[in-house]
Formats: C-alpha cells, sequence, structure tokens
C-alpha cells in the first residue's frame, strides 16, 4: 500500500486520539486535532484504505490458505505483454521477494512497466514534463482476447517530478480498463491517458488490439503501465493471479541497477514447461 493510501488512516487515529484526550485533559488545541479526524473521513484515499483492508480480507476467507500462487495456478489464457517494442519490469515478479505489493493480495502479481535507456533513465529532458517520458503516449494493446467489463477514461494525469507520488484524481487507478478474458481471469490495465480508451462496456477485443495509451493518471511517480491479472471483476476484493506470458523475449536491462539498487530477476523463468514463462524487475522484455 503506497504512502499516500496510509496517510489518512493514520490522521483518522490522531483524530481519534484528540477526541478522547479532549473528553479526559479540555484543551482548545485538541478540539483541532479532534477536528481533523472529522475531515479525515471526507478525504477519498481513506475510504481506498477502507476498501483495501476489507477486499484483503475478503480475499482470505474466500481462499483460505490456497491463495492463487505459480505453484498452484495455471493461467487459462495465453498472454502477451500488454505492449509492443521493449519495455523494462520496473515493479513485480512470480514471487515475493519481486512482487510488486504482496501484502496487497490484488496486486500481488501486478507488474510496473515502463521504457528504460541504457543508462538508466526513463526520460529525457524536464523530468516535470510527461512528454519527457520515454513510454507517455506509447500504445497499451489488449494481452488476450475479452471481453471489456469496466473503463474509466476521464480522470486527469498527475503531476510529475519522477521522484514523489501524487494522485491528482479520486481513484489510485485513474483511467483504466479491466478485460475478462475467461471464467474468474480478468485483466486490469491502468494509468492511462485521458480519453485515450476506444473501447466501452460490453466491447469483444482482440489479442493485441490497441486498448489506450500509456499516461500518469491515478497514483503515480511517473508514466507507466500497470498491468495485473485478478480472479475477479473488483480492483479491490480479488485475488491477484500469477501472469505466465508467451511469446516473450527477453534480456537483462542495462544499467538497471541505476534506477533500482533491488535485486532485479536476471532472467525468464519457464512456467511448467509448457512454453510460457514469468517474468521479474530488471528484465527489458518484448513480444517475438
Amino acid at each position: 500500500m503506497s504512502i499516500l493510501t496510509r496517510i489518512p488512516g493514520i490522521l483518522w487515529k490522531i483524530g481519534i486520539a484528540g477526541v478522547v484526550l479532549n473528553l479526559v485533559f479540555p484543551h482548545p488545541m485538541l478540539n483541532w486535532i479532534a477536528l481533523l479526524c472529522f475531515f479525515t473521513l471526507l478525504d477519498i484515499t481513506f475510504w481506498l484504505s477502507i476498501w483495501m483492508i476489507l477486499g484483503n480480507l475478503y480475499a482470505k476467507i474466500s481462499y483460505g490458505s490456497k491463495l492463487p500462487s505459480k505453484d498452484n495456478y495455471d493461467c487459462k489464457v495465453d498472454y502477451i505483454l500488454p505492449f509492443t517494442g521493449k519495455w523494462t519490469v520496473f515493479n513485480g515478479g512470480a514471487d515475493k521477494a519481486l512482487s510488486h505489493s504482496w501484502d496487497i493480495i490484488p496486486q500481488r502479481y501486478a507488474y510496473d512497466f515502463i521504457i528504460m535507456d541504457d543508462e538508466g533513465k526513463s526520460f529525457r529532458g524536464d523530468s516535470k514534463n510527461l512528454q519527457s517520458y520515454y513510454c507517455y503516449g506509447e500504445d497499451v494493446i489488449a494481452p488476450a482476447d475479452g471481453i471489456v467489463v469496466k473503463v474509466s477514461n476521464k480522470h486527469r494525469d498527475s503531476r510529475v517530478t519522477g521522484t514523489k507520488v501524487f494522485c491528482d484524481t479520486w481513484d489510485i487507478r485513474g483511467n483504466f480498463i479491466v478485460i475478462k478474458h475467461a471464467e474468474k481471469e480478468f485483466s486490469v490495465v491502468a494509468h492511462l491517458i485521458p480519453g485515450s480508451i476506444p473501447q466501452q462496456v460490453g466491447d469483444k477485443v482482440k489479442q493485441g488490439e490497441v486498448i489506450g495509451k500509456c499516461g500518469n493518471s491515478g497514483n503515480t511517480s511517473e508514466p507507466h503501465i500497470h498491468f495485473q491479472l485478478q480472479s475477479g471483476k473488483s480492483f479491490f476484493a480479488s485475488a491477484g493471479l500469477p501472469i505466465s506470458f508467451v511469446n516473450v523475449r527477453a534480456q537483462e536491462k542495462a544499467n538497471y541497477d541505476l534506477a533500482d539498487p533491488r535485486d532485479p530477476q536476471k532472467e525468464l523463468q519457464e512456467a511448467r514447461g509448457d512454453g510460457r514463462v514469468y517474468i521479474g524487475r530488471g528484465l527489458e522484455v518484448e513480444n517475438k
């Protein structure tokens, strides 16, 4: 869970403490702290935090000790990468060590993709200009055939500095599209450019069809594609599914460590010997 979504919860606790202390030790300053508690209830990120907590609880109850993993789950559909050309995996993998967000069950096997040059940079020029980022405006494609079940297309892009996370809209996903590919197998692509999604709910899409353009809407530090596979339609109350891709070419990204000191995955990992592969952060990947 990002720092942004934790802040309202922290403020709520401070506000509750202020209310209790004000009852025991009345003081004008504590009135202001109590008021903070009230305003936190009006903050959308507070409610998003609540939805995340409830969604995690629902997934744990639904699956118990059998949450999906690469050891017990095989994709029902053959998935390609949701873009053309070479991109770098900046977050994500099929195990806890590489996970995008292991403790957030719907996002456990999510990926963040960017385009990175051989100097370990994702932009050229002004880091505050969205157009400076290599991936901004690039086509996003359907990873497999399916039916569109959710679309959000009107959120503005968030500010960008290249380091700090911003969310200049009420939805952390920004603009996104959810596609049903099989029973209990849905993909989500988020942070797209406003107005760039050509499909509507109910439309059928074919693998490789353009479904939007990479943007910076929602909760993000810079333009990128957030991609995940999940067991249901809900972003908050589904279990994340490990994704094994087909027809992927990959290599270790040169100078990746200049941008990210975390240990990267060094090579593709074969998935059960059926031609599918798992990928992880630090790899530069493309569709064959």
